[in-house]
């Protein structure tokens, strides 16, 4: 079982909802009010009470109300920073950061943990600096720290934005939705397993150690929207487009490291987790 006392940052996101199901004495991060507290203010960081482990999740992802670049900035890495402090300050030994796809365009496919890092956005890159503090801060302060770049990580309650969420509302609401670059390829892992990978991660000893978590496979948007009309049933609108912008056309994630090192490997296909959504959404829609 999970050992000790564990502050989750982020407990109500979509990781965050699905990881606290599994650890029972989990603190998150709130103040003595009963209010959530800014990342980005470090004295109500530092109020925080002592636990062993810090699991980070919490920070801003990209969605649909289009952010100014800073804002990704401010709590992504002013927010890693405030909770490395605080590690500090109570000598917490410690700390598991969930980071993001931070290889940009990749030079090769599967990618593995020693490819170059080059962030291609503003959200990746506020991942990246924050990654580099937790390194900076690990050496010095004796932190131990994990770093966990998960691929496309999916399940019920993501958040609204991504292609998958889209793919559900069309299924939901009958409208049409618009695909860029649809022979584009992403490796998709059910949010489950990566649970798993976190609950590992307590417990795993090591200085300093960077690990990749996807599925090990890639398919295309076109296939990845085929195999949801399969699973419910429907046909779904399709408006197709093609950009050049950010062009990515395939992501597979090298998952050699994370399975040697600690005998993790993914347990829900594709097809299982789309059929796990759909159902546990169709159960919400009859209610």
């Amino acid at each position: 079982g999970v050992k000790g006392m564990i502050l989750i940052t982020g407990s109500s996101g979509f990781i965050g909802k699905h990881l606290v199901r599994k650890i029972p004495n989990y603190v998150s991060a709130i103040g003595k009010d009963g209010k959530k507290i800014d990342l980005r203010c470090r004295d109500q960081v530092l109020k925080l009470k002592k636990v062993d482990t810090v699991i980070h999740l919490a920070g801003k992802i990209p969605s649909e109300k289009n952010f100014s670049e800073n804002i990704f900035f401010e709590h992504n890495v002013l927010g890693t920073l405030n909770i490395l402090e605080y590690c500090v300050k109570k000598k917490i030994k410690k700390m598991i950061f969930v980071s993001s796809y931070v290889y940009g365009k990749p030079t090769k496919n599967p990618i593995n943990e020693k490819q170059i890092v080059q962030p291609h956005n503003a959200y990746t890159k506020s991942k990246s600096l924050a990654e580099e503090l937790c390194r900076i801060y690990g050496k010095k302060f004796g932190i131990k720290i994990i770093i966990l770049r998960p691929f496309n990580i999916f399940g019920s309650s993501l958040k609204n934005g991504f292609l998958i969420s889209n793919i559900l509302k069309s299924i939901k609401n009958n409208k049409s939705i618009t695909i860029v670059n649809k022979n584009d390829k992403r490796d998709y892992l059910f949010i489950n397993d990566f649970v798993e990978v976190i609950l590992k991660m307590i417990n795993y000893n090591c200085e300093f150690e960077i690990f990749n978590v996807g599925s090990g496979k890639s398919i295309s948007f076109e296939k990845l929207i085929y195999l949801f009309e399969e699973k419910s049933g429907r046909k779904i609108k399709k408006n197709i487009k093609t950009s050049k912008e950010n062009h990515i056309p395939k992501i597979q994630a090298d998952i050699t490291k994370i399975r040697r090192k600690t005998g993790w490997k993914p347990k829900t296909s594709l097809e299982e987790g789309i059929d796990m959504i759909l159902n546990k959404k169709r159960l919400s829609v009859k209610k």
